[in-house]
């Protein structure tokens, strides 16, 4: 009823927003009237609604519906990132001289936690080689893609892991060919062995504290909501308190739609139970996260054809078919929407599979990454009208991982084509997977997603960047745009994209953040 008495001009708006405004990916109007947070007139209608109280706000440069990120582990990457950052580190001599100076600047760290060495430059990585520089503390050291790590002698003491510890599902203990022994690399789901050990030294406020810090940058980045991610492979972050601990304190400047692991289908059900425990204005239950294969900086996605020069290396996956059918009924049946993690060829159909034995579906589920998809396929997920989440910043680095090796030249040749998902209509949304990819600016998620080999246009990639997020995360209509109705969350950029060459989008700067009609700092 207030949407309709104040789109009809009957009383002045709290704020009126002038300049180019663009209420979608390509339409714009010269102002937007506000009330209450939301979007009450545009255009002339808005102009009209300028009173005597109304605080006019002139706009310079190009607004936009606020940018959301659709994948990103801000919880777990902010502490990393604030221990040994190790970023492009390529060899076990670099890691050791790194871990070494690092054991001696933080000599009262329980553990030495390090992240981004490079799994597939480096030859050779062990974690045992780390007992030359230190012998008297755990070391644990995340891999860029964080689905491998190195740990040394005295972390497998404490996590138990010896030559008689088994693999766990979805995972492997590098073991010397010759002895068995672990030499202290984890692959995927095997972090889930030492990870718990690790958090048990650390408490809420160690987390919190570079957590707070890392959200205070957000707004220069041109974000205004995320799909946060409260995991990694192996790592259980289930700690959406601390966000309703920032709302709370009023230093929560981006909007947090969180998704939880689920690592069992016997999770699905105490999952859902998470749904508006924690909620708050800013922070939202969005669903589980379910890792349904590998990394591709680990080789380890699902693919439907052996590897180069293999004739059974399939990659890993977490789930098989059978389990993934179980998955996505259970989860319709209590409204939980499902965030899949699907590198591979295999993995993608797989999960088609499952969502297509469950159909009509009821939920907002999301395929991730979806780097290798049949050619069959791209109909299938476009009928089922999922949202896919794409990593564009991954393509430009994805010759250097493992995978463009073991996938061989014509498959690879076909990976990471945002052009057919275009081609098909079918709806994306973009993120950066902060911190697999540490650079968090719109303008350079922007000048990658049309940047890449097989990019995708302008058009789409606003559209994923504003209302492809918001349909991820079930919030189309609300978020992701500047029409009557919309929440008013605002990113302005220092010029319009369509008005400069794509190759100098990563120079465009932000000039300014609102959410809800709040300026953000």
């Amino acid at each position: 009823m207030l949407l309709l008495m104040l789109a009809c001009g009957g009383d002045a708006a709290e704020q009126v927003f002038t300049g180019e405004i663009f209420t979608d990916a390509e339409t714009t109007t010269g102002a937007i009237a506000v009330t209450g947070g939301v979007v009450v007139a545009i255009g002339a209608d808005a102009e009209a609604m300028v009173g005597d109280d109304t605080e006019a706000i002139a706009l310079s440069g190009a607004a936009f519906p606020g940018f959301h990120d659709a994948h990103a582990h801000f919880l777990p990457g902010s502490f990393v990132m604030e221990r040994l950052v190790m970023l492009g580190t390529s060899s076990m001599s670099s890691i050791l001289s790194a871990v070494e100076d690092y054991a001696e600047e933080a000599p009262e760290e329980p553990w030495l936690i390090g992240f981004g060495w490079v799994n597939a430059l480096v030859e050779d990585p062990s974690g045992v080689a780390l007992d030359a520089v230190v012998s008297d503390r755990p070391v644990l050291l995340v891999d860029s893609s964080g689905h491998a790590a190195l740990i040394n002698s005295v972390a497998m003491e404490a996590a138990g892991i010896t030559a008689d510890t088994p693999d766990p599902v979805g995972g492997e203990i590098v073991r010397d060919p010759e002895t068995g022994a672990p030499t202290g690399l984890l692959l995927e789901e095997a972090l889930s062995l030492i990870t718990p050990v690790t958090l048990a030294d650390y408490d809420d406020e160690q987390f919190l504290a570079p957590l707070r810090e890392q959200l205070a940058a957000l707004p220069a980045s041109g974000i205004t909501s995320v799909s946060e991610i409260l995991a990694s492979p192996g790592l259980d972050l289930t700690w959406p308190w601390l966000y309703e601990t920032l709302e709370r304190s009023g230093e929560l400047p981006v909007r947090i739609h969180y998704y939880v692991p689920l690592f069992s289908t016997d999770d699905v059900e105490s999952v859902a139970a998470l749904a508006g425990v924690y909620d708050g204005d800013r922070v939202r239950f969005a669903g589980a996260k379910v890792w349904v294969d590998g990394s591709m900086g680990t080789a380890q996605s699902w693919v439907s054809e052996p590897m180069e020069g293999t004739h059974d290396d399939y990659g890993s996956h977490y789930f098989t078919a059978e389990q993934l059918l179980d998955v996505v009924a259970r989860a319709e049946a209590v409204d939980l929407p499902l965030k899949f993690h699907a590198n591979g060829d295999a993995a993608v159909a797989a999960v088609l599979d499952a969502l297509e034995a469950a159909a009509p579906l009821g939920q907002p589920h999301v395929l991730d990454h979806a780097v290798l998809i049949d050619e069959a396929d791209y109909a299938r997920i476009s009928a089922l009208g999922l949202t896919v989440s794409v990593q564009p910043p991954h393509a430009l680095v994805a010759a250097f991982g493992d995978s463009a090796d073991a996938w061989g030249a014509e498959r690879f040749d076909r990976a990471y084509d945002y052009t057919t998902l275009e081609d098909y209509d079918i709806a994306m949304a973009l993120g950066t997977d902060w911190p697999v990819w540490p650079t968090l600016h719109a303008a350079n998620s922007l000048w990658s997603a049309v940047g890449v080999e097989q990019p995708m246009s302008l058009t789409a990639a606003l559209r994923a960047y504003t209302e492809g997020g918001a349909q991820a995360v079930g919030q189309d209509g609300v978020l992701g745009c500047l029409a009557v109705g919309c929440t008013a969350d605002i990113t302005v950029l220092s010029a319009s994209p369509w008005d400069v060459e794509a190759s100098a989008l990563s120079e465009l700067t932000v000039e300014a953040v609102y959410l809800a009609g709040e300026a953000q700092d």
